[in-house]
């Protein structure tokens, strides 16, 4: 957009964005203070922490402020994209637009928009200007808040107390994953009207549902036993983390690490972290067993840990992807949205300037608490080997063999392999991580990752001399445009593949665009077909999508009969209007980034490979 644009932009909706932060702010009074938001909270026991969010005071005011964002988001948007249109019913529009949104749907006044646009006699049609509509459409998705904490609906809200949150706060259950850097456990919140200050452990509660949240210790054995030591070591695995909250100990190294990390905000298709806290290593049910190097001196003589180490506390998911493909026969149209909300995932971070470099598909989780038959919901994890530094960006500096290239070696990509060190050299990591979903888009079609080594078989694909003629064939039922995108993204030259952003539009493009796009031979859909479908799109998000949230529900119902906590995990993804929950989220994560010349390079390449 041109500066006048910007500035005409920002008078016109001066007012209204004034009264949102007014009442944002006024949120905000009502639960806990908004700097806490920027902190990461990682403390040593028995530290203060200082406020935490109130619990109860959050539920009830989630639902009536995302309402009022929303209705804030469609105003604004229908009040900017109508402006655009020049017809000389433009003033009774907006003057109808502005009633329906106050009083009643304002879907309708959508659709005469995107007629208008179809029409091509009744809006401007500069690149610049279809590119400022883009940018509203932006803006309104983003104000209804799909990808913050409050619109995850399994989030266990964390009770208002004034010392820090410790072992002591949870009930730890059973054992759910182990790898070779950490463990994890079902847990929940103790009784918020238990005083016992003891570490508690069910070992009775085999049923690991009944654990709304998991518990990831990390295994430290080089790091000192307390928390600035234990956060500088492992910095890389609070990336994701959602709740961050001040700590005077820290703040000023804190300050320093809010320069150099970048900071990735939340995205339906990644983990939910809430707390990164330190604290000392308990002996758990199984520990001597499963994990017998990584404890303690004071717990194993023969182990090789510290007394302390990192804990995340997280959103407790169903199941990993390998174990999902592995236990299922899934359908062509599941196995298409799994892998666009991989996409959309990596996407994300690397908008935001970070590699993961760990991908695979047991880093990958899953959310089954959709509907029987419906896809699950996505999101990467483990977040211990990626590349997160706002100096260097994606391109890391490779002076010797010494420095960490990143984790699973097998699915490097070629330029990250072959890489040699020298005086000069970096490392492209800019789609690293696709050329990996490449390799794991055999698994989510029914295959065999052709690059993994299994029993040591010979037929397996090298990363560092592999011919991409050798690549296996796709499942003849996988749709044509999808094979050649996961054949491009494994082009051994980087400069071949699309880019992260175009490879997750051309799935978007392939799952909600008109078919009749793809069926005409050379000849591109107009600006404003495209932009007719992208507020189509919207009109979906804004007023179907909003219904999905109703401000009464509550995802875990506490019992507190008998002195005890029972948790009844409901649905968190219902579905809405005619799309599912995870649907409206790939749309909703599309249309948060989306740009006319993106949908367009994204269209042309299509047209050539289909």
């Amino acid at each position: 957009m041109s500066i006048r644009t910007v500035a005409l932009r920002l008078l016109q909706n001066g007012r209204s964005l004034l009264h949102s932060i007014r009442n944002t702010d006024r949120l905000y009074a009502n639960c806990h203070p908004r700097n806490y938001h920027d902190k990461i909270h990682v403390v040593q026991v028995g530290k203060s922490q200082g406020y935490l969010p109130q619990g109860t005071s959050n539920v009830s005011a989630t639902g009536r402020h995302i309402g009022y964002l929303g209705a804030q988001a469609r105003r604004i948007f229908v009040d900017n994209i109508l402006k655009r249109v020049t017809n000389t019913l433009a003033a009774d529009l907006r003057r109808r637009a502005a009633s329906r949104l106050v009083f009643g749907d304002s879907a309708p006044f959508f659709a005469l928009v995107g007629v208008s646009l179809a029409s091509g006699t009744g809006i401007l049609t500069k690149d610049d200007e279809l590119e400022g509509v883009c940018w509203e459409i932006r803006e309104a998705v983003s104000k209804l808040q799909w990808n913050t904490p409050q619109n995850d609906k399994n989030y266990e809200i964390i009770k208002d107390d004034e010392k820090s949150v410790s072992l002591a706060d949870f009930v730890i259950g059973p054992a759910i994953a182990k790898g070779c850097s950490a463990v994890v456990y079902a847990t929940k919140f103790k009784n918020p009207n238990a005083d016992d200050p003891r570490i508690t452990i069910d070992k009775e509660t085999t049923d690991v549902t009944a654990f709304p949240l998991a518990l990831k210790m990390m295994f430290n054995y080089d790091a000192e036993s307390n928390a600035l030591s234990i956060l500088r070591a492992m910095h890389r695995e609070t990336v994701p983390a959602r709740k961050h909250i001040n700590n005077e100990e820290l703040s000023e190294w804190e300050a320093k690490m809010e320069e150099k990390k970048a900071k990735l905000p939340p995205h339906p298709n990644i983990v939910a972290i809430y707390y990164a806290f330190a604290d000392q290593i308990p002996a758990l049910p199984g520990s001597l067993r499963m994990y017998p190097d990584a404890l303690p001196a004071r717990i194993n003589p023969q182990g090789s840990g510290r007394n302390m180490s990192l804990f995340l506390l997280m959103k407790r998911y169903d199941i990993t992807l390998q174990q999902y493909l592995r236990d299922r026969n899934t359908n062509i149209r599941e196995s298409i949205l799994l892998f666009a909300q991989l996409l959309e995932g990596v996407a994300h971070m690397n908008a935001h300037g970070i590699v993961h470099r760990d991908l695979k598909s047991d880093n990958i989780l899953l959310d089954l608490s959709e509907e029987t038959d419906n896809c699950p919901s996505l999101v990467i994890t483990d977040f211990g080997c990626c590349l997160a530094d706002k100096g260097h960006g994606l391109y890391l500096p490779y002076n010797s063999h010494d420095t960490d290239r990143g984790g699973n070696i097998a699915l490097m990509a070629p330029e990250v392999i072959t890489a040699e060190p020298g005086p000069f050299t970096s490392i492209n990591y800019t789609k690293a991580d696709l050329w990996t979903v490449g390799t794991i888009a055999y698994e989510i079609f029914g295959m065999k990752n052709p690059f993994y080594n299994v029993n040591k078989e010979k037929s397996s694909l090298k990363n560092y001399n592999y011919k991409e003629n050798d690549l296996p064939p796709l499942p003849s039922v996988v749709p044509t445009i999808v094979v050649a995108l996961i054949r491009n993204i494994l082009s051994r030259s980087l400069y071949k593949r699309l880019d992260t952003e175009t490879a997750a539009t051309v799935m978007q493009l392939h799952l909600w665009a008109p078919s009749a796009w793809f069926r005409s031979e050379g000849k591109l859909p107009s600006s404003n077909e495209v932009m007719q479908w992208l507020l189509c799109l919207t009109t979906k998000v804004l007023c179907e999508g909003r219904n999905s949230s109703p401000p009464s529900d509550t995802i875990y119902n506490i019992n507190l009969e008998d002195g005890k906590n029972s948790y009844h995990r409901s649905i968190s993804t219902r579905s809405c209007g005619r799309r599912t929950m995870p649907e409206y989220q790939l749309i909703a994560s599309f249309l948060g980034r989306v740009t006319l010349s993106n949908v367009r390079n994204a269209l042309k390449w299509m047209q050539k490979n289909v």
